[in-house]
């Protein structure tokens, strides 16, 4: 008898134990259902890249090769400047042949064709290598994948399981926001000279559109935002700017907001905005670097919230790229595309909403239009200009008929010279060289030569004018006493458009009763 009870025990033993392995076997990332052993060979899986700043993502389908049961994804980035992942711990480094400038790629382990795994990846596109957690969903059929990226976006894991306490801060930031699909438009921002930004509003949200670029302007104190477009960077009231375009910085401390920019791309030395160079003096803005070249680590170190760039960074698009691998956003202004003065002045407005201070930059705004306007009205005068400066090898450079100079200048009432200036395509400079016979057969009968001070500073006299070339001799500007020059602080002071132009108006009118501001006299 006891024999057989010590029988049966046996059996029951061996069947729990056969329970035991069957659920070891069915559960995990990759055997999640009752599918059979994957066998080796060559699939192909649908795979997402998510977290970060949402900039990166990987090639889909991926490959997937299966070797004695284990199968292993080969994971194609969308840039080439990551240099090995972890994965469980392990590090697997980039099989990308550099000399044939290849994406990063690595071969690692998954768990199944349907599976979803956490990673981290290290980039090298930065003076500093720094490492950016990723989750990869890996799914055979494509309306799960993106079925599943919604529950990982919503913050709810597949198969109910709880949010990895780890998730990147702009993740976590997301869940439980307010879904961006629910928002509706209230309004926007009526714009009267600008063309080349807009503003929707979005209840207390508002919607920031340069170019082809979005921004979500969050208020401070406001939810964060869901499910936003692909094309739409979301942005908190920055705190700590960097600021690389000097003509922003202007606009920026004309309506007290030099508090919330911590990062300046112009030295100390070279800024003629007092209020820039004192906060640099007194340790509140610090240099970090010029739009080509930024100190990454300086900018990572004070935790920069926002990069505000010129066009000029569109001819280093990696140094953009990189900026945004940091999840640091950035914002290209666009204010030299502005075809009227006024509309580059206008930029005022988008930085007041982006830095919270809207009813000073109105105000400022509509006291600059009321000064010029008046002048904008009147007959326009018989006098012509010509503004240009003489290059080190003694050509000229002068600006296009487009350029927004020669457009305030027929603001004020007077003609630009040279007009017999090819016109190129919009996006081209809106200056060129001229040979300095050229320009005198153009511009020798002009009522009034401006010349700019910007690259080698003020002329003192008008025999330094003629050390340039002898032929000013006969220019009749020169003959009559009629040659001014810009002060050296113009161009950096995008708030005196208004005055520039009614300095203008004063020269043209012969009305000595004006102080001129941006305009000395050369004698």
């Amino acid at each position: 008898m006891e024999q057989k009870n010590r029988k049966n025990r046996n059996k029951t033993g061996i069947g729990l134990l056969c329970i035991m392995l069957l659920l070891v076997i069915l559960t995990g990332c990759g055997a999640s259902d009752t599918k059979e052993a994957l066998k080796d060979g060559s699939y192909t899986v649908y795979v997402k890249l998510l977290g970060g700043t949402g900039k990166a993502s990987v090639a889909s389908p991926a490959s997937v090769s299966v070797e004695d049961g284990q199968a292993y994804a080969q994971i194609v980035f969308s840039s080439k400047h990551y240099d090995y992942m972890l994965v469980d711990g392990v590090k697997y480094m980039d099989e990308s042949v550099e000399d044939k400038e290849e994406n990063s790629t690595f071969t690692i382990p998954i768990d199944g064709l349907d599976c979803e795994l956490d990673i981290v990846a290290d980039t090298t596109a930065m003076s500093v290598p720094h490492e950016i957690e990723y989750h990869l969903i890996f799914r055979q059929d494509e309306e799960e994948l993106a079925e599943a990226e919604k529950e990982y976006e919503a913050g709810q894991e597949p198969d109910d399981r709880e949010a990895s306490a780890d998730r990147k801060e702009t993740v976590k930031e997301a869940d439980g926001g307010i879904d961006f699909t629910t928002l509706k438009k209230t309004g926007g921002v009526s714009l009267l000279y600008a063309t080349q930004f807009q503003i929707e509003e979005y209840g207390v949200y508002k919607m920031i559109t340069i170019g082809d670029e979005r921004f979500l302007l969050v208020p401070d104190g406001e939810e964060a935002v869901a499910n936003l477009p692909a094309d739409v960077t979301m942005l908190r009231q920055p705190k700590k700017a960097y600021v690389v375009s000097t003509s922003v910085m202007d606009l920026l401390q004309a309506i007290d907001a030099l508090d919330d920019v911590r990062l300046s791309g112009t030295k100390q030395e070279d800024w003629y905005i007092q209020a820039a160079k004192d906060a640099m003096a007194d340790g509140d803005m610090l240099y970090a670097g010029k739009y080509n070249q930024p100190d990454y680590e300086k900018i990572i170190s004070e935790n920069c919230d926002l990069a505000i760039e010129n066009t000029m960074i569109l001819h280093n698009p990696e140094v953009k790229e990189k900026l945004e691998a940091l999840g640091i956003p950035v914002l290209v202004e666009r204010s030299s595309y502005e075809t009227h003065p006024l509309g580059r002045l206008e930029w005022i407005r988008l930085y007041g909403v982006l830095f919270g201070k809207e009813e000073q930059a109105d105000a400022f705004y509509q006291e600059q239009v009321a000064k010029v306007e008046p002048i904008m009205k009147k007959d326009a005068t018989d006098q012509t200009m010509a503004f240009f400066y003489v290059t080190s090898n003694g050509s000229v450079n002068v600006r296009k008929p487009g350029d927004y100079i020669a457009k305030m200048i027929q603001l004020a009432g007077g003609s630009y010279l040279p007009q017999a200036v090819k016109e190129d395509d919009e996006n081209a400079l809106s200056t060129m060289n001229m040979q300095m016979e050229d320009f005198y057969a153009q511009a020798k009968d002009a009522d009034i030569l401006i010349y700019n001070s910007t690259i080698e500073g003020e002329l003192d006299s008008v025999d330094t004018l003629l050390a340039k070339s002898p032929l000013f001799a006969d220019f009749k500007a020169v003959k009559e006493g009629k040659v001014y020059c810009t002060t050296a602080d113009f161009f950096q002071e995008t708030t005196g458009i208004a005055s520039f132009i009614e300095d203008l108006h004063a020269v043209m009118t012969g009305d000595t009763s004006h102080e001129l501001k941006y305009l000395k006299e050369v004698k």
